[in-house]
């Protein structure tokens, strides 16, 4: 993780544009000369609503301000700066020192409180500070997407391994994880669930690895024996990512992914609360493409036919909110969803 050293950080200083928001003009004005030495773009504004306009037309790296202004106060402008970009730093000046002003700037999330009346060179420090914080932020932010990255590669080299093995599984956990992921998005799930049921679902049936590949081909129906060893793969699945460190429970998503909401499913019969969601979003899934698409065994039964399948299942073997989730996402696909 590579972040600007002291001398480099003074250096990028030079390159950003502030935006400083006080109501007395000889304050303004003498410290917008000071501060216009030092960095590349300094633009005032005289209220908060002011300096709220100003930011939501241009675009401006820190945010100097004022609290006690008309119009709009300093905090209130820093709140909706925050909301629309809570990355930019924002640093307060004031002469007061009452406690729910704090409390509101660390609700709000400024970056860092100045005294009146203002040491210019007290300014720049805490400007320093912020900004510092936030290439540090942007440093750990860049590392996370890159081992994310990385994680998704090898999931999807695992994924090809499989595929080789079944042409059935060919493009199956990848439809899937398309379709789990819509389901996710459509009930609101967080950022952080969604990737991890992107990557568990497509390696959901990595268990298979250990099922004879002429079992897996075959086109006619299975023996009980045969389809008791296809029943393996949730556990074979856990066991062979159970140990990997990833920031979610993939190796439990995958053992609970054939888990049904009334106990009837496998490898050990869970019920309701006790299945993660991310597992039952990735059931939800499995079925609709599994019924949609061609199966060794049989053609395609088509996608009405798998809505059918959920809808009449809603609240027995499949979450109703799951159920209504995915129905909403192929109905605005139209019926299409894949090719959408």
């Amino acid at each position: 993780m590579n972040t600007p050293d002291n001398n480099e950080l003074l250096g990028v200083l030079k390159t950003l544009s502030v935006l400083y928001v006080e109501d007395e003009d000889s304050v303004r004005e003498e410290l917008a000369r000071f501060l216009r030495r030092r960095f590349a773009l300094v633009e005032t504004a005289a209220n908060g609503r002011e300096g709220l306009d100003k930011f939501t037309q241009g675009h401006y790296d820190i945010v100097v301000t004022d609290v006690r202004m008309p119009a709009m106060d300093g905090l209130e402008m820093a709140r909706h700066i925050k909301a629309l970009a809570n990355d930019v730093p924002v640093i307060v000046v004031t002469a007061y020192n009452e406690a729910d002003y704090f409390m509101r700037a660390i609700e709000i999330g400024v970056d860092c409180y100045v005294k009146k009346p203002i040491d210019p060179q007290e300014l720049i420090a805490a400007i320093f500070k912020s900004t510092r914080v936030h290439f540090q932020k942007q440093a750990l932010e860049k590392e996370h997407e890159r081992v994310l990255e990385l994680m998704q590669q090898t999931v999807a080299a695992l994924a090809r391994a499989i595929e080789k093995r079944d042409p059935y599984t060919d493009g199956h956990q990848k439809r899937v994880s398309q379709l789990a992921v819509a389901i996710a998005e459509e009930m609101g799930m967080t950022k952080a669930m969604i990737n991890g049921i992107r990557l568990a679902a497509m390696v959901h049936d990595i268990g298979k690895i250990h099922v004879p590949a002429e079992i897996l081909s075959r086109p006619g129906r299975l023996t009980p024996s045969e389809f008791a060893l296809i029943q393996q793969h949730p556990q074979s699945g856990f066991e062979i990512v159970g140990d990997i460190d990833f920031p979610w429970p993939i190796g439990q998503i995958i053992l609970q992914h054939h888990e049904r909401l009334d106990g009837a499913g496998y490898p050990n019969g869970l019920k309701g609360e006790d299945i993660l969601v991310e597992a039952s979003v990735i059931g939800v899934a499995d079925v609709v493409d599994a019924m949609a698409t061609d199966r060794p065994y049989r053609a395609a039964l088509g996608i009405e036919a798998a809505l059918e399948e959920i809808r009449d299942k809603r609240g027995k073997l499949f979450d109703p909110l799951i159920v209504d989730a995915c129905v909403r996402v192929i109905e605005k696909a139209g019926r299409d969803f894949w090719k959408g």
